[in-house]
């Protein structure tokens, strides 16, 4: 019944167009801009024969009879609504040959390490064709219809390649795990001014990116290094997404090469190895945010899931094991006396009563210092009491957060020289460690991102191992 009732609606739409048509063949007279343009291309003199009220009709008929198979058919009839359903891009880039360029833009995509089919390259250069085949277009209704199609595939053409340039193919918080960035995508606004464009060529060659480290993964893919074409693909597009970066000063890690940079007036001033959460579930999420206090002389508050899986492991082998590494064990939210004389093999995974809560000290886990920031998967970055894992050349070995190699000279770079340096530093060095939070104003801005392919100081292309293979999984959504 709904199949009937659509079919019926469109024939409605056809028949009322059709005999509005009839009307203002009686009382219009013939000659339209796109009519004499096609006509002096090409000759044909059924372009002679076009009238802008029909046009008009025909192509507000199009819109909504073929709304379901259009990218942004909203925004398509609003935009051609508010310009009495002309085809503008073509009255304004077909004679100047700008048209001819986008295609030859299109035709290039792959230099982006995108795939041409997306773009509907083809389909448009089929329909151009099509207007300058007199055979082909013999009679008014089928230029009608041509035209439209043409400009439809242009308009949804120039604007899938402008935004996928400004911002990239794949939305990364829809298609990939753990990425809670917050990245700026297209919308009404923005498809409103490339359609309006006036000067095609000029704005075609400003979308190309002119980033260095863009250039140069474009270059190595023109070179086919095949080992590599997945991670350049993945890269170019991530280069695309466009986030809120704080160039006064920022605090970013990249994850896959296990670094931390501190970035000043878009200087680095200092950088150090960092660890970095393992692929078997505890992968470090991608994040922007503030860092706002640090905690000295941490107290760890001992996740149920770490409780469960290594905790109760290490105190069934070793009684002493809670003691020894200053950890409490609350029952019901009260201190638990005595803790060596629990018998552990009595509990396991999945009946254990009993929180657990680490003391400040040498060996807390966290170490002596915390850098907190808001974000909905409880990381943050922390010293650590195993230095010998910053040896080590795959360092995705912890629960999530990010532990950093020079924890103190972190601290420097965010608060500098004064009272509150001084007394981060002093706290960390007492042998009797208090947990104390001291904000930091102004708030700083860090990034957890994901680049396996980055410039080293030599200013050459340096590869990362794809630890969270993630990779593969957006090559995928760009192929």
């Amino acid at each position: 019944m709904g199949y009937m009732n659509k079919h019926l609606r469109r024939l409605k739409t056809l028949i009322f167009a059709g005999i509005i048509a009839i009307v203002w063949v009686g009382c219009s007279k013939p000659g339209t801009e796109i009519g004499e343009l096609l006509y002096r291309k090409t000759k044909n003199p059924v372009y002679k024969q076009i009238e802008a009220d029909s046009l008009h009709i025909a192509f507000q008929s199009y819109l909504a009879d073929y709304a379901g198979t259009l990218k942004n058919p909203r925004y398509l009839n609003g935009f051609y609504a508010s310009r009495n359903y002309e085809p503008i891009l073509f009255n304004k880039f077909y004679n100047d040959s700008s048209l001819f360029y986008f295609v030859e833009y299109l035709e290039r995509i792959n230099e982006h390490g995108l795939a041409v089919k997306p773009y509907g390259v083809e389909a448009l250069k089929k329909a151009i064709n099509k207007l300058a085949d007199k055979e082909a277009v013999s009679n008014v209704q089928t230029a009608y219809a041509s035209i439209i199609k043409a400009e439809i595939l242009f308009a949804e053409a120039l604007t899938k390649y402008s935004f996928t340039l400004m911002y990239g193919q794949v939305n990364p918080q829809q298609s990939l795990p753990r990425y809670y960035i917050p990245i700026k995508r297209p919308d009404s606004l923005l498809f409103e001014q490339v359609l309006s464009t006036e000067k095609l060529r000029t704005y075609l060659d400003s979308l190309q990116p002119k980033d260095t480290l863009y250039k140069q993964m474009q270059i190595a893919l023109q070179q086919q290094k095949k080992k590599n074409d997945v991670t350049l693909i993945a890269n170019l597009e991530r280069l695309r997404w466009k986030f809120e970066i704080d160039s006064s000063f920022l605090v970013y890690v990249n994850i896959p090469s296990y670094q931390l940079h501190v970035i000043q007036d878009k200087q680095y001033i200092d950088e150090m190895k960092v660890v970095v959460g393992k692929a078997d579930g505890h992968e470090t999420p991608m994040l922007s945010s503030r860092i706002h206090s640090v905690q000295v002389n941490p107290i760890w508050n001992i996740p149920s899931s770490i409780a469960k899986k290594e905790i109760l492991v290490q105190a069934k082998a070793d009684k002493f094991y809670l003691a020894n590494h200053g950890i409490d064990v609350y029952y019901k939210g009260e201190r638990v006396p005595n803790v060596d004389s629990i018998d552990w093999s009595g509990y396991d995974e999945a009946h254990l009563p009993y929180s657990f809560k680490q003391q400040p000290g040498n060996t807390n886990s966290l170490g002596l210092i915390k850098f907190l920031f808001k974000n909905g998967s409880s990381v943050y970055l922390h010293d650590t009491p195993a230095k010998s894992t910053f040896n080590r050349k795959m360092r995705a070995a912890s629960h999530g957060c990010v532990r950093v190699e020079k924890p103190l000279a972190l601290a420097y770079a965010l608060f500098g020289e004064g009272d509150k340096y001084d007394l981060i530093k002093e706290e960390m060095e007492s042998d009797h460690p208090i947990a104390k939070t001291i904000f930091l104003k102004p708030q700083a801005q860090v990034i957890l991102d994901y680049m396996t392919c980055t410039l080293n100081q030599e200013g050459e292309l340096a590869f990362y191992p794809d630890v969270y293979k993630l990779d593969s999984i957006l090559y995928r959504k760009l192929k």
